[in-house]
């Protein structure tokens, strides 16, 4: 699941393009009018100078795309069944020390080894840190990437209630994002 972060982004990105591919297709269109009625036959104009200044009176102002930010719905998580975005959205807070977006074997190991002797052995239901790897780390580059392996691995990467509950429960039970 892609983070909030990046849906934003995307969201942005999309907007613009829209925005961006209806100005060109203005444009293209007042280009083309002003062509055709200059023009006695096709390929020939009776004035080129003319034909610059006509263009620019027929494009309109450019539109500047007013992008607000998207207001994502104030969802409760279950206490009993943590939702995957909510689980990815505190991994990446909590055990992304490196902020690079992605979860490295060595943070996975580190976050791990600083648990509790109890923690530990619940997250053994989860899987070593192997299995982990293994079931999260879609393009196998080592690391879990936030955005792209964890919407790639819905799945086989915390796919149940029960690993989720147990993985926030061990890493960042009080994370509320």
């Amino acid at each position: 699941m892609m983070s909030s972060r990046f849906l934003k982004f995307l969201l942005l990105a999309l907007v613009l393009t829209v925005t961006v591919s209806q100005d060109a297709a203005a444009a293209t269109e007042a280009t083309e009018a002003a062509t055709e009625a200059d023009c006695s036959t096709p390929g020939e104009c009776a004035n080129p100078a003319a034909d610059v200044e006509d263009v620019v009176e027929h494009i309109e102002e450019p539109v500047i795309a007013k992008v607000e930010e998207p207001v994502a719905p104030v969802v409760e998580e279950d206490p009993s069944c943590p939702s995957r975005p909510h689980i990815i959205r505190c991994a990446a807070k909590y055990l992304d020390t490196n902020k690079n977006n992605k979860l490295d074997r060595e943070e996975l190991e580190t976050a791990i080894d600083a648990l509790p002797w109890l923690a530990r052995g619940v997250l053994r239901i989860i899987g070593s840190v192997n299995t982990i790897m293994k079931k999260c780390d879609y393009d196998e580059d080592g690391a879990i990437s936030i955005d792209y392996d964890m919407d790639q691995t819905t799945e086989t990467c915390l796919a149940s209630c029960f690993k989720r509950r147990a993985f926030k429960s061990a890493f960042f039970a009080d994370c509320d994002l």
